[in-house]
């Protein structure tokens, strides 16, 4: 009995020490990131590449006439034209849109893709209307600053890089509540893998490609069968044998409020995506975080022994509060855009929902793990459709 014990107790302060290494090296590599970050890509000469930004849009977003405002508002002095791609016109956000565009003065038309399902049948459909050399790719909940389209391009026409990207951040719009913090918080685990090259992909959300990297490979056939266009633009990047820029000058904005159980369905959407697409990651997150929530109650009960092992228990979710803040106050000193919309309070806030993120990031792991199908604005896919869809268009 007295073996078992021992056996335990060295097993679970085993645990402990590889959580807190783990939260170190991370914390580690938040600074290095940040330190070693060059903030601009080769300088745009002249003639500056012509672009086409396409958003789909689907429903009323909590901030559209921001968002669709400051996507128009771009200080690009090259040529530049818009595409927005919507189901019907009697969808509520087409009247804000056309709105917005009569007043603009910018190159841009509304497509109605009737029938239309998937966003990657939108962008599809999008494709068809491109001029120009760069294609960029903008949700329609992003809300960005001026120099956004600048800085995408900018880091895109470097040597060996075939997409630029970047990320979300989410904000509250009206009321700071559980549900944006935790859905905020869970959102970081996307920008920490485009801080990594070996995970980094191109985010449907901001994303700026060459256009004839995508004629080259035909993604516009592609995209309607796969859910993720993420995943397929990603594919075709890595394919063409050139790199991802990751780019977080110019990271969007979206302020929406959320109350919880929103957030969790959220959450469970996006970690579907992964599972489907990705299993791997999926499993590597997995484990990751079981290693997290595992930590403190091993620590707790070790505590019985020795109250100092405790300490052990509760060191990883505070490196990964002082992680996160790191993050986000990096994050603040960018520009002024976040600065002025990121505040120090909500720095502070965000940091510490990390250490509830880890029990809910677990508990999205564990129900999607076994969600079978996800509600996308309207619209029901589930694995088995993406199965399908898959197989009926490979990629190469």
């Amino acid at each position: 009995m007295n073996l078992l014990i021992y056996a335990l107790l060295i097993f679970g302060i085993l645990i402990l020490i590889v959580a807190i290494l783990s939260s170190m090296l991370s914390l580690i590599f938040e600074v290095r990131f940040w330190r070693g970050r060059s903030s601009n890509g080769f300088p745009l000469r002249n003639p500056l590449p012509s672009v086409t930004v396409i958003m789909p849009v689907r429903g009323l977003d909590q901030d559209l006439r921001n968002n669709v405002a400051s996507v128009l508002d771009q200080d690009y002095p090259g040529p530049r034209k818009y595409v927005f791609v919507l189901d019907s016109e009697d969808d509520p956000a087409y009247g804000v849109i056309t709105e917005l565009l009569r007043g603009s003065g910018v190159d841009a038309e509304v497509l109605i893709n009737r029938g239309g399902r998937s966003k990657g049948e939108a962008l599809a459909y999008g494709l068809g209307r491109v001029v120009g050399d760069v294609v960029v790719f903008v949700d329609s909940d992003a809300r960005v600053h001026r120099q956004w389209l600048r800085n995408l391009v900018g880091w895109l026409v470097m040597k060996g890089v075939g997409a630029s990207t970047t990320y979300r951040f989410y904000l509250p719009l009206r009321r700071l509540g559980l549900g944006s913090l935790l859905r905020a918080s869970f959102n970081m685990i996307g920008i920490t893998a485009m801080q990594n090259p070996v995970a980094r992909f191109t985010w449907g959300g901001s994303s700026a490609v060459w256009r004839w990297l995508i004629d080259k490979w035909f993604i516009r056939d592609y995209l309607p069968n796969y859910l993720s266009d993420d995943y397929v633009i990603t594919h075709f990047v890595h394919r063409e044998g050139l790199g991802i820029a990751f780019v977080p000058e110019s990271l969007v904005l979206t302020l929406e409020d959320v109350g919880l159980r929103d957030a969790f369905s959220w959450a469970v959407r996006q970690l579907w995506y992964v599972r489907v697409y990705g299993f791997r990651g999926f499993m590597l997150y997995a484990t990751s975080y079981t290693l997290y929530v595992i930590t403190l109650p091993i620590a707790i009960a070790l505590s019985i022994i020795n109250p100092y092992l405790l300490i052990l228990g509760v060191t990883p979710y505070l490196l990964g509060v002082v992680k996160d803040y790191v993050r986000v106050n990096e994050i603040r000193k960018l520009n002024d855009f976040y600065h002025e919309e990121i505040t120090k309070q909500y720095t502070i806030l965000l940091a510490l929902a990390s250490i509830i993120n880890v029990y809910f990031s677990w508990l999205v792991i564990m129900k999607t793990a076994f969600t079978s199908s996800i509600n996308w604005r309207g619209r029901v896919f589930t694995v088995d459709d993406a199965i399908r869809l898959m197989r009926e268009k490979p990629l190469p």
